[in-house]
């Protein structure tokens, strides 16, 4: 046992003895951790939005605008925070938000609408979800950091994010049911 001991100490100041010409610096982590600075949620309640039943014969039409549009809105509240000094010590002056497509959904690659997920016997062939941002002139949304809309955060009423979804062509369409999922993401600044 003593042995080892002094195998191990002689080992300790080997280790020492070949940092003699090397340079060294100390590096000091830091962070925060921070709960959710401002609450997203669909205004009006609730996490999706349902659109009308349509038929193959509309959704084969719409190849470039979606049908039977609806329209939803994100609320961004930050109201609970009270004043924007008390978001954090950064004082974050605004926030930037758009929507991603969630785990599990693809955007199409040639029309930037949500892929249906519903793949079951009962799922519709060649549909998918087409979003706009009413906020930016109806612009398609591409489910991507290059939708972000910048809003000035304000803590004495909720931001709001208008947007609308309609069904899209993306191949041969039948008939069935239609889903997809997407995300809002709020980045501060």
């Amino acid at each position: 046992m003593k042995k080892f001991t002094i195998a191990a100490i002689a080992m300790a100041f080997a280790g020492s003895a070949f940092a003699g010409d090397q340079d060294s610096a100390d590096i000091h982590f830091a962070g925060e951790v921070q709960t959710n600075i401002c609450t997203a949620a669909l205004l009006g309640g609730g996490t999706s939005v349902q659109l009308d039943p349509t038929d193959v014969k509309t959704v084969s039409a719409a190849t470039t605008d979606s049908v039977m549009k609806k329209d939803f809105t994100v609320s961004l509240d930050c109201t609970a925070q009270g004043s924007k000094d008390k978001i954090t010590g950064a004082s974050y002056a605004t926030v930037t938000g758009y929507l991603a497509a969630a785990k599990g959904t693809a955007v199409n690659a040639s029309t930037s609408a949500l892929d249906n997920t519903d793949v079951s016997a009962a799922g519709a062939q060649g549909v998918g979800f087409q979003v706009q941002n009413k906020d930016s002139s109806n612009a398609v949304q591409t489910f991507t950091t290059a939708d972000r809309q910048a809003k000035v955060i304000d803590t004495a009423a909720p931001m709001l994010f208008n947007y609308n979804v309609g069904y899209l062509k993306t191949g041969t369409v039948s008939g069935g049911l239609v889903a997809a999922d997407a995300m809002f993401i709020a980045t501060y600044q």
